[in-house]
């Protein structure tokens, strides 16, 4: 679920395309432990701002995998096969 709300956030809320947004790094908090898990690519400042509120924050080297289709303003179809995945494929019709 985390996952698919940052597809859509970063697709609707920041403009990015399907590419970026699969690209984009993650991050969940999760209930037990109680911890904020993020991937690489977060900025170095960013996690120590959450640190300092009391954050509990974990690095984890991937989370989720997506396989998705997006209708582009010009009516085309893209797709992005998520790289956190190996041998996975994205395909439209």
């Amino acid at each position: 679920i985390t996952t698919v709300l940052q597809m859509v956030v970063n697709s609707i809320d920041y403009g990015m395309n399907v590419a970026e947004a699969t690209n984009a790094p993650r991050f969940h908090h999760q209930w037990l432990p109680d911890e904020l898990r993020v991937e690489k690519g977060f900025s170095p400042d960013t996690l120590k701002l959450l640190e300092a509120k009391g954050q509990k924050v974990a690095l984890k080297e991937a989370m989720g995998s997506t396989q998705s289709i997006m209708v582009g303003p010009d009516g085309e179809l893209y797709g992005a096969s998520d790289p956190r995945s190996v041998d996975d494929l994205t395909a439209g019709y």
